[in-house]
C-alpha cells in the first residue's frame, strides 16, 4: 500500500501559507522566508539530501492538439516545470525516450497520450488500465454481462508526434500567479485574465521522452507534461510579462531524502530555517505502528498456541511411555541400548513437532493467500466501479466483482508473489516458514525429553511385569 503512494522519500517544502500535497498548510514561523534559488542551494547542502528541485505548476488553462488538422484534443493539460539537472538525483524515471535537450522538448506523463479524444469520432477515447491500477468494463446488452475493457494503443505515438499547446485564462487568478512565482498580489479575479496576460499563446512542443508516473513528484508525471523549469518560466513570461517581472521565488520545492530513515532529519533541518514541509512520514509511521500492534497481538496468540501445543506434545509422550512400558521392558531385555530407547521417543516427539509445524505453515499460507485474494477482488471491484464510467463511459466494474474480469489465476499469482502496483495485505517471508518448522521440531524435542528419560529409567523386570 505504501508503495502505491509513490516515492516516500520526497519532502515538499512550501511557505506563505501554501498547502502542500498532503493537505497541510499554515504560515511559516518566519514570515519573510522565501523559496528562492538561495534557499534551494541551502537545501542541497543539507545532510541526508540526495536531490532538490523547485516545482512550478503552470497556472493557465492549456489545451493540446495533435494529429492532422489538430484532430486529437486534450482539454486542461497540466504543465509542470522542474530543474532537469536534478532529474536523476530526484529519482525520476523514464519509461521511454530521453531527457529534453532543447527548449521545445518536453517529457510526456506516462499516461498523457490517453487524455486525448478524437474530435472526428464524437470524442472517442482510448482505454488504458494504467498498468493495472484501474479496470473498467463495457456493458453488453446482448449477453447481459460487463465485458472487460482491454488496453488499447493511444491514437498516436507521443514521441513521434508534434503537439500544439494553446494557453487560455488563468484558472486561479492573478493572486495565484504571483504566489506561483513568490511575488506580490494582484487584482485579477479567479478564472479570468490577469491585467498583463496575453489573450492566447500557441506554441509547438515535442516529447523527447515519457516519464514514469509518480503523484508524489507531481500530477503531471502521470497525465500532463513536464518541462525544464527555465523553459516554463520563459513560456510564462510570454503569457503574462508583468507577472514574470515580479518573479522572485517559488511556491514549492521538492526535496528527496537519501533514504526513508533520513526523511525526519531532513524535515527537521528545513523547518529550522522557517519553512513548512509535507511528506508521507507521519502516515508511514502510523501504518508501521498499526502493523507492529497487529504483529504483537498475533504474536501473543501464537505464543499461547505454542504453549498449548507444547503441553499437548508432553502429554502425548507421557501417555505413549505409560502405554508402552511393557514394550520398553522387552527392548531392554533383548539388549537394546538405553540411548536407542531415548532416541526413539525423542524422534517421535520431534516428528510430532515437525509435522505440526508443517501443517501450521500450510494452513497459515492458505489463510494469507485468501486474505490477499479477497483484498485484490475487493480493490479490483472498487477501482472498476470508480474508473469504469470515466474510462469506458459505460458503467463500472464487472458483475463478478473482479473489477473487469481479471483472471483468477492472475489474481492468485499476484497474491503469492506480488508485482507492480499490487498490494498484498498479508506477506509471510519464506524464511519464516523454515523457522516455524525448525522451531516446532525443537519444541517437540524439548518437551519430549522428559518422557524419553522416564522411559529409559524404568527397570526391565518391572516393565515386563507391567500389565497396563
Amino acid at each position: 500500500m505504501l508503495k502505491s503512494m509513490g516515492d516516500l522519500s520526497i519532502v515538499t517544502v512550501y511557505t506563505n501559507g501554501y498547502a502542500g500535497p498532503m493537505g497541510g498548510g499554515g504560515s511559516s514561523e518566519m514570515g519573510d522566508t522565501k523559496l528562492d534559488d538561495k534557499a534551494v542551494e541551502s537545501f542541497r547542502a543539507m545532510s541526508g539530501v540526495s536531490g532538490v528541485t523547485p516545482m512550478m505548476n503552470f497556472p493557465y488553462n492549456v489545451t493540446a492538439r495533435a494529429g492532422a488538422g489538430g484532430r486529437y484534443l486534450y482539454d486542461y493539460v497540466q504543465i509542470m516545470g522542474i530543474d532537469m539537472t536534478q532529474f536523476d538525483q530526484m529519482g525520476y524515471k523514464l519509461v521511454g525516450g530521453e531527457k529534453p535537450v532543447k527548449k521545445d522538448q518536453v517529457l510526456a506523463g506516462e499516461w498523457f497520450a490517453y487524455g486525448f479524444m478524437d474530435t472526428l469520432k464524437n470524442g472517442e477515447q482510448r482505454t488504458s488500465t494504467r498498468g493495472g491500477q484501474y479496470s473498467s468494463c463495457t456493458f453488453d446488452q446482448t449477453t447481459g454481462q460487463c465485458e472487460e475493457d482491454q488496453d488499447e494503443d493511444p491514437f498516436f505515438d507521443p514521441l513521434a508526434t508534434q503537439i500544439s499547446l494553446t494557453t487560455g485564462t488563468n484558472y486561479q487568478g492573478d493572486q495565484y500567479t504571483m504566489n506561483m512565482y513568490g511575488g506580490g498580489g494582484g487584482t485579477g479575479g479567479a478564472g479570468g485574465n490577469t491585467a498583463g496576460q496575453s489573450e492566447n499563446v500557441t506554441f509547438d512542443v515535442r516529447a523527447s521522452g515519457i516519464v514514469a508516473g509518480d503523484y508524489n513528484k507531481g500530477y503531471a508525471t502521470s497525465d500532463g507534461l513536464v518541462m525544464d523549469l527555465q523553459a516554463l518560466k520563459e513560456l510564462a513570461a510570454k503569457v503574462d510579462p508583468a507577472a514574470a517581472k515580479k518573479a522572485t521565488a517559488y511556491n514549492q520545492v521538492l526535496v528527496k531524502a537519501a533514504d526513508l530513515k533520513s526523511v525526519p532529519e531532513v524535515e527537521s533541518q528545513i523547518k529550522a530555517l522557517g519553512y513548512e514541509t509535507s511528506s508521507y512520514e507521519d502516515m508511514r509511521k502510523s501504518l508501521e505502528e498499526q502493523s507492529r500492534a497487529i504483529q504483537l497481538i498475533l504474536g501473543g496468540i501464537g505464543a499461547v498456541s505454542l504453549l498449548v501445543a507444547a503441553i499437548g506434545i508432553a502429554n502425548t509422550m507421557v501417555m505413549s511411555v505409560t502405554e508402552r512400558t511393557r514394550e520398553i521392558g522387552i527392548m531392554k531385555a533383548l539388549g537394546c541400548y538405553v540411548r536407542d530407547i531415548r532416541v526413539m521417543f525423542l524422534a517421535e516427539a520431534g516428528a510430532i513437532g515437525f509435522f505440526g509445524g508443517l501443517v501450521g505453515c500450510v494452513l497459515s499460507g492458505l489463510i494469507s493467500l485468501g486474505i490477499n485474494v479477497v483484498g485484490a477482488l475487493y480493490a479490483g471491484g472498487m477501482s472498476g466501479g470508480m474508473s469504469g464510467g470515466m474510462v469506458s463511459g459505460a458503467g463500472g466494474g464487472s458483475g463478478d466483482g473482479t473489477g473487469g474480469g481479471t483472471s483468477i489465476w492472475t489474481i492468485l499469482w499476484q497474491a503469492i508473489v506480488g508485482g507492480e502496483n499490487v498490494t498484498r495485505y498479508s506477506v509471510i517471508p519464506w524464511w519464516l516458514f523454515l523457522f516455524v518448522v525448525l522451531f516446532s521440531t525443537l519444541i517437540g524435542l524439548l518437551f519430549g525429553f522428559g518422557p524419553a528419560n522416564k522411559a529409559v529409567k524404568i527397570p526391565a523386570l518391572d516393565a515386563i511385569k507391567n500389565n497396563e
